[in-house]
């Protein structure tokens, strides 16, 4: 009898490890001990063992699926980079490592332009095709250990780790002239798309909110002078 319930739990040891060594501990206990048990009394032992497991299981199971609607709730479905929730968990993980480390970074915003437009004259389609050729092309210009999010409609944003302000400023330039006048084909059309962009510093010390709002503004003020400059060469 001691075999064939050995034999049982192994069947669930692929199920749930911890299962299977509580139950060879049991069988080793029970033959040391020289116990008597009755087929009823190994069976009983076997559907025990088989409720935990299975137990067990299920609650494997449910963690995993919070886990996957946790990880939905900061991923944006259309391009599936984070979302401004998942903007708002990285860059305060990001700003507790700065302050550990001391180390500086930047916030930067890219928002495009006359996105509507594109919408209007091309189709929602077509807009979607833009938003996921932009997510893919600043995450193929940014590094491992930087971020890229979309926080509205047609609004991203990059955490940039360990540069200065400077830097930083620099290198969301360069994002902006990496995406303007990119062309995304849809269809028979080609859409060029242009953008505006805003950076903030932060350091530990540094609000999220703060780091956020800084950011916003510089994209705006950066929008203002390009419609300005836009409508004076008209």
């Amino acid at each position: 009898m001691i075999e064939q319930a050995v034999s049982a739990k192994s069947k669930r040891a692929d199920i749930n490890p911890y299962v299977s060594t509580l139950a060879g501990k049991l069988m080793r206990t029970a033959a040391d001990a020289e116990l008597k048990f009755d087929s009823t009394g190994w069976q009983l032992i076997t559907e025990v063992l088989s409720y935990a497991a299975a137990a067990e299981q299920r609650m494997s199971e449910q963690q995993d699926r919070i886990t996957f609607l946790e990880q939905l709730s900061v991923t944006d479905e259309l391009t599936g980079i984070p979302n401004r929730r998942g903007l708002r968990m990285a860059l305060g993980q990001t700003l507790a490592a700065s302050a550990r480390h001391r180390e500086t970074g930047a916030l930067g915003f890219i928002d495009l332009d006359a996105f509507k437009e594109i919408n209007d004259i091309h189709g929602h389609l077509a807009g979607d095709t833009v938003l996921r050729f932009i997510a893919k092309k600043l995450k193929s210009h940014i590094r491992p250990t930087d971020m890229v999010a979309r926080i509205a409609g047609d609004e991203f944003a990059v955490v940039l780790t360990r540069c200065d302000a400077d830097q930083g400023h620099k290198r969301i330039k360069k994002l902006q002239e990496d995406v303007d006048g990119s062309i995304v084909k849809y269809g028979d059309a080609e859409i060029e798309v242009h953008c505006s962009v805003g950076s903030a510093s932060f350091d530990g010390k540094s609000d999220p909110a703060d780091v956020i709002e800084d950011a916003d503004r510089s994209m705006y003020r950066d929008k203002h002078q390009r419609q300005t400059q836009l409508a004076e060469s008209a």
